[in-house]
């Protein structure tokens, strides 16, 4: 009875062992080198982004139309960070959250900047016609 105890208590600890490592590809391991190349591209992808979100702003109403069309013209950014870190063999699962959070952050920083255009553009547009209506009235 004891040694089927021992068995199973060495058959356990094996098993969670195996469990607790990982299976990727590549390494965490992240050089300065790796660091200011990833902030180099979200610099990147950031000045993009608000490029074609000033190329898009006066055409398109919906602001997060802008938005998603800006983030589909700047995707090769950061494909090809992607394939930089892919390259110094760095994990896939760390390649992929990070590409995922620099497309968040960047966006959420976006779209505030974008409706807060929106409105004054229509406030403007609003404004310059209320005084010619104001005007129209009182003759």
């Amino acid at each position: 009875m004891n040694k089927y105890i021992l068995t199973m208590a060495v058959l356990l600890a094996t098993c969670s062992v195996a469990a607790d490592e990982k299976e990727h590809t590549g390494s965490y391991d992240i050089t300065d080198a790796d660091r200011e190349m990833m902030h180099a591209a979200a610099n990147q992808y950031d000045t993009c982004l608000h490029e074609q979100s000033d190329k898009l702003i006066a055409t398109v109403e919906d602001v997060r139309e802008v938005a998603d069309q800006s983030m589909k013209a700047c995707e090769p950014a950061l494909t090809e960070l992607d394939t930089k870190l892919a390259a110094n063999g760095i994990a896939e699962d760390f390649r992929v959250g990070y590409i995922r959070h620099t497309k968040s952050a960047s966006v959420r920083r976006l779209l505030p900047e974008l409706m807060a255009r929106k409105a004054a553009t229509t406030e403007s547009e609003n404004g310059a016609a209320a005084p010619a209506q104001a005007v129209e009235k009182s003759e």
